[in-house]
């Protein structure tokens, strides 16, 4: 017995000292090509065009296959640079790249190269194609520890910049954050970051957030002599006196922007200065100056197809200038540039493919999470495992037993958690099914349904957390009364539903307005509800009430208008 102890712990040792030595060598490996990455990083175009075996010799003490993967990126990056467009030499080395990272099963090679070619589609404008890119890339962040990506403030800012885009705010501000954990304080990426996030809490309006990190961009900048960073700070801190109605100083501001984007032949960030420019002058009526930067900015966007929705930006504001000036040549002319641009941007990126891209990443966020506490779980019950066996062999019956009592609480805490990530999913379903239908009282019938069928199914969690630890109980009761109040039915979605039942059903409604013009709002809600089917409990679920209080206001309903109560649910 002492001596299968004394093997036991010794065997427990080694295998401890070899999971260091091996986190030891995949840390240096990591840190190894990212000094290759950097090195090529900022170079021009030529020196990376030598021959992949000259790459390869270059480094020689690497695995080459890796370094064929980061050549491949590297060089799809510089490409897209100098062209500035979607070109097929970038993407065929980019797919290359990720297939034989694939192949060797290098998760941080495959993360680094997903995201680098899910943002060079979004950079052009293809955020659909971009989007299988980042919710792979999305799910194994997600599921490792953000110190073994590669380039680790790389990937997490240009997968903040996608969430910012599909408008998921939360999610860019993390990742922003995270980012900045690796980053070298007072750098160029540093300084983009600062700027970023306030950009991420302007977009979440929240303007003295973001100006503290807009005033840091700025010092920061300044101090490192980081010009073009400085000019964009400055433009960021304009449309914030922008919206304390100081023009005065936004429009120095935007002029000092301008002057030092120009300097530094920063075209892109002059570009947007100036719409943001105009956007000022015209809101003081100064449609001249307003005419002629906007113009300028459109020189430039006409250039570049992928700019095609800031050209329609620029578009509208000199629409809005000739109308004010009654141009109604220039007027014309204008009109018909929007109906053919409005046709460009539709499949790239207006709200229409924002908001199905925020729909589909949603979707694919829960059951990214089904995944990773499924993978928990096993973790979890691979080291009780391991640790009962080899650490504890004396005291293995108490360990067991407290292991199973604590495993019973966690497989209830994660059903428990599956069960409302599902029914959020199902909600998700049964909006998107909704909004993609046309509106009527059929769909509404069904929409409701399901509605019910969840508010059912998350009743019954309810009564479970009673099974749970207290700590754990009140955490998720806490979560699962926001998803109840999430399931009810708000004033916006009562007008909607009301707006459709008066389309269709005009007699009975007007019927009722007319014979009973002391029903309350509230008295219409339980009527049109029922009206369509629902019984008093489906309708005391929806309305958040309890099934007496239906009950109740329709006996009042009963004795108010009695003998013509029953009109009321049935039009005579």
């Amino acid at each position: 017995m002492q001596k299968s102890l004394i093997l036991s712990r010794f065997f427990f040792v080694i295998c401890l000292q070899l999971i260091f030595i091996l986190s030891v060598q995949a840390h240096t490996t990591k840190e190894s090509l990212n000094k290759i990455i950097r090195s090529y990083r900022n170079c021009d175009l030529n020196c990376l065009e030598l021959n992949i075996s000259e790459f390869k010799l270059k480094y020689a003490n690497d695995d080459p296959q890796i370094l064929e993967v980061i050549y491949n990126v590297l060089l799809a990056e510089k490409y897209s640079r100098e062209l500035d467009i979607k070109n097929n030499k970038s993407e065929v080395l980019y797919r290359k790249a990720i297939t034989l990272a694939k192949n060797i099963q290098r998760e941080d090679l495959i993360i680094w190269a997903q995201t680098h070619f899910g943002f060079y589609y979004y950079k052009y404008s293809d955020p659909i194609k971009a989007l299988s890119y980042f919710l792979e890339t999305f799910q194994k962040i997600e599921a490792q520890s953000k110190r073994d990506l590669l380039e680790a403030e790389i990937v997490l800012k240009k997968n903040a910049y996608y969430f910012g885009f599909i408008e998921d705010y939360k999610q860019e501000e993390l990742y922003l954050k995270e980012a900045l954990q690796f980053c070298t304080p007072n750098s160029e990426n540093y300084t983009e970051l600062l700027n970023n996030l306030g950009m991420s809490f302007l977009k979440q309006k929240q303007p003295d957030k973001a100006e503290q990190y807009f005033i840091q961009t700025r010092d920061l900048a300044l101090k490192n002599k980081q010009e073009v960073r400085y000019a964009k700070a400055l433009g960021e801190l304009a449309k914030i006196y922008v919206l304390r109605n100081d023009f005065a100083m936004a429009k120095t501001l935007f002029l000092k922007d301008i002057a030092l984007s120009k300097k530094n032949n920063s075209d892109r960030n002059t570009m947007y200065a100036q719409i943001e420019l105009g956007k000022l002058y015209l809101l003081q009526k100064n449609f001249n100056n307003a005419d002629i930067v906007l113009k300028e900015a459109r020189n430039y966007v006409r250039t570049k197809a992928h700019l095609a929705s800031f050209e329609y930006e620029i578009v509208e504001l000199l629409l809005e200038i000739a109308i004010q000036k009654k141009d109604a040549v220039n007027e014309l002319e204008l009109r018909r540039i929007l109906d053919s641009l409005k046709k460009v941007i539709a499949l790239t990126d207006g709200q229409t493919v924002v908001d199905r891209l925020n729909l589909q990443v949603q979707k694919e966020r829960i059951k990214s999470q089904l995944i990773i506490e499924q993978t928990k779980l096993e973790r979890a019950s691979l080291l009780q495992w391991a640790w009962i066996t080899v650490s504890l062999l004396l005291l293995i019956i108490l360990i067991l037993i407290y292991v199973i009592y604590q495993r019973k609480f966690k497989l209830q805490g994660i059903a428990f958690d599956k069960n409302i990530l599902s029914v959020q999913l199902e909600q998700i379903k049964s909006e998107k099914k909704l909004n993609e239908t046309q509106a009527t009282l059929s769909s509404y019938q069904v929409y409701l349904s399901e509605k019910n069928d969840q508010l059912t199914k998350l009743e019954k969690e309810f009564k479970k957390l009673k099974t749970l630890p207290k700590l754990a109980s009140k955490v998720k009761g806490k979560t699962l009364e926001e998803l109840l109040e999430s399931h009810l039915m708000t004033k916006e979605n009562w007008l909607r539903f009301k707006a459709v039942f008066i389309m269709e059903q005009p007699d009975y409604y007007n019927y009722l307005i007319e014979n009973f013009p002391d029903l309350t709002e509230a008295n219409l809600r339980i009527v049109l509800l029922q009206k369509i089917g629902l019984k008093n409990i489906e309708t005391a679920q929806l309305l958040g009430v309890t099934l007496e209080a239906v009950k109740k206001a329709k006996q009042r309903l009963k004795k108010r208008y009695e003998p013509n109560y029953s009109d009321i649910f049935n039009e005579v």
